[in-house]
């Protein structure tokens, strides 16, 4: 027995020594990966401005907070083409920034957001059980390197949008263990800056996290307090004049920018008005149906996918989720990877060639720019059709194409557990299982 342990433990140790300096190599090719998406991006914006041109985001975010400083009509002043659509919250916390200049603030939010990007795959890596920290960055630098390119999160840096930073906030309090006694609050504080982040909340519930989804709640509320000390006058004139509801109030709904249900419908129906009962009944289940199959996920262990398929519900059924608030695509990449090197091993070379086809059919309409290929003359989602309707609708599509995914997975996989005779073993005829 001595001697198999003197045996045993070197091939332990060489194999451990194997995996360290497997993890270290994944890591610094991570890195490379990471530093030569930067270099491009910066590159573009320093010779060419493609990246971040104008920025226009941001300076409504700089024109809202000098409002909300000086006392002036935060929600009727036009900035430019456009109007602040945020919670008074939102203003009280811009404020405190809009005193700097336009150029400090692009490279702090320029900086804020890769950093955002960058920790959300780290902490996307740690749900998934990854314990090493070589292979825990090694997957954070290697999926913020791809993640840049994506379209959601192109757009969010171009705009100077704060989706990935608030992506960050949800995601870091939604992975502090349930005993945490502020766990809820980031969601909270999310949704009082922007309204779609409420939609952890009823996850929270389903997930028996009641005292999570209380935390959310009163910190929200605590949100909307402030500002009504803060700014009374445009608190009342956004939550009592009910200005939150008036979606048109962020642009043209139909515009193929936006990737929701209620701008597909938009566009496949004409316009808004016709599209507003059908989203309505269609909003309800597919809402209730992504909320239920999200909180089953979190229940089997699963909480990076039960966060996300709440996330992707909560993008599907909101009446405005332009392209760039579809940033949750980046550590969804994450979990697609854990799931393609898990079913990599079980599968044959033939399964292997169709679940790296359905990931990259998944992945590709966040990564092909397909709005783009819709022709100017019907970009506001008028006189589209054929062609265009998909080009112009693929995020949805492959948003409800996900979700059924995501149902279907709990479905294949509660029947594996149930009857694996019948999945994984031929037919045995009744007499010999009585004789077994």
């Amino acid at each position: 027995m001595d001697e198999g342990q003197s045996a045993t433990v070197p091939a332990r140790t060489r194999g451990h020594a194997a995996g360290s300096r497997g993890a270290r190599q994944a890591a610094a090719a991570g890195a490379v990966t990471f530093a030569a998406s930067l270099a491009v991006l910066g590159a573009l914006y320093v010779r060419h401005g493609s990246l971040c041109s104008g920025m226009i985001d941001l300076h409504v975010y700089q024109a809202g907070g000098l409002l909300a400083r000086d006392s002036g009509n935060l929600y009727g002043t036009r900035i430019g083409s456009l109007y602040f659509t945020y919670p008074p919250m939102a203003a009280v916390a811009f404020s405190g920034i809009s005193a700097l200049p336009m150029a400090t603030l692009r490279w702090l939010l320029i900086g804020a957001s890769v950093t955002s990007l960058t920790v959300t795959m780290w902490l996307a890596a740690g749900m998934l059980g990854q314990r090493r920290r070589a292979a825990r960055l090694a997957v954070a630098l290697a999926g913020a390197g791809i993640g840049l390119w994506l379209q959601p999160v192109w757009e969010t840096i171009s705009f100077g949008q704060v989706n990935l930073i608030l992506m960050l906030i949800i995601m870091a309090d939604l992975c502090l263990p349930d005993s945490a006694r502020f766990k809820g609050a980031g969601v909270g504080l999310a949704a009082g800056f922007k309204l779609t982040p409420l939609v952890f909340i009823p996850y929270l519930l389903l997930t028996r996290r009641v005292r999570a989804a209380g935390v959310s709640l009163g910190t929200f509320m605590l949100t909307i307090a402030i500002s009504a000390v803060a700014l009374p006058g445009p608190s009342r004139q956004y939550w009592l004049g009910l200005l939150f509801l008036k979606s048109g109030r962020t642009g043209n709904t139909a515009y193929v920018g936006n990737q929701s249900l209620y701008g597909m419908l938009a566009r496949l129906l004409g316009s808004p008005v016709a599209a507003q009962p059908y989203w309505a009944a269609t909003a309800a289940v597919v809402g209730v149906a992504g909320l239920l199959i999200a909180a089953r996920w979190s229940r089997r262990g699963q909480e990076l996918a039960g966060i996300l398929t709440c996330a992707l519900t909560g993008l599907l059924i909101c009446p405005v989720s332009w392209e760039h608030h579809w940033v949750w695509a980046a550590p969804a990449l994450v979990l697609a990877g854990g799931a393609l090197a898990r079913l990599w091993r079980q599968s044959s070379a033939s399964q292997r060639w169709a679940l790296v086809a359905g990931v990259a059919a998944l992945a590709a309409p966040f990564l092909l720019f397909p709005p783009r290929l819709v022709p100017a003359s019907v970009v506001q989602g008028h006189g589209a059709h054929g062609a265009q309707l998909l080009a112009g609708n693929l995020y949805v599509i492959a948003g409800l194409l996900l979700l059924g995914l995501a149902g279907s997975a709990l479905l294949f996989r509660r029947r594996l557990v149930q009857s694996p005779p019948a999945v994984i073993a031929p037919r045995v005829p009744a007499q010999s299982r009585a004789a077994v």
